[in-house]
């Protein structure tokens, strides 16, 4: 379990820079996918919404950090996410690859309503419509092979019946 929380971590911090140094340069038709949402939308449904939430928020502030602006509604958003997600893989069978696709858009359009609540630029309302819109499609195609490849790594490290609390 302890390389399991490593590797985590790790991947964490990895996503975050990726994010916010060639994020941009992820764009299709103007809208860049949320890598750390995708990660946090598959570690709350392969682990619950106790670990969702605090991968969400983690990454959301680390995020946040790194921007060195909107540090709270990043961890809000994203803490939400995960918890969202977690609540999920309760409810619906997550091994069925559509389950991630339809997370990770449902959860998209939360995450993004939240951030945008809870920011105070209202600038970004404007063509909110139209890039969530497109993100949502970005992450429910990008999401079963995240979903798929965390939860091959995940399998690898910690064996087949372990579960990460």
């Amino acid at each position: 379990m302890a390389r399991c929380v490593l590797a985590g971590i790790v991947i964490t911090y990895a996503l975050v820079v990726l994010q916010t140094t060639v994020g941009s340069r992820l764009a299709v038709a103007g809208a860049t996918p949320d890598l750390l949402l995708v990660w946090t939308v598959c570690i709350g449904l392969l682990s619950g919404p106790r670990l969702g939430m605090v991968v969400g928020f983690a990454s959301g502030a680390l995020e946040g950090s790194l921007l060195q602006t909107l540090i709270g509604p990043l961890a809000i958003s994203k803490g939400l996410s995960g918890f969202g997600a977690g609540i999920i893989s309760t409810k619906l069978f997550r091994e069925n690859w559509l389950v991630p696709g339809i997370a990770a858009a449902l959860l998209t359009l939360v995450n993004d309503a939240v951030f945008l609540a809870l920011s105070t630029t209202r600038a970004g309302w404007g063509d909110a419509a139209r890039t969530i819109g497109l993100r949502t499609i970005y992450h429910a195609v990008l999401a079963p092979v995240a979903f798929a490849a965390v939860s091959r790594a995940r399998r690898a490290m910690a064996g087949p019946r372990a579960e990460v609390t």
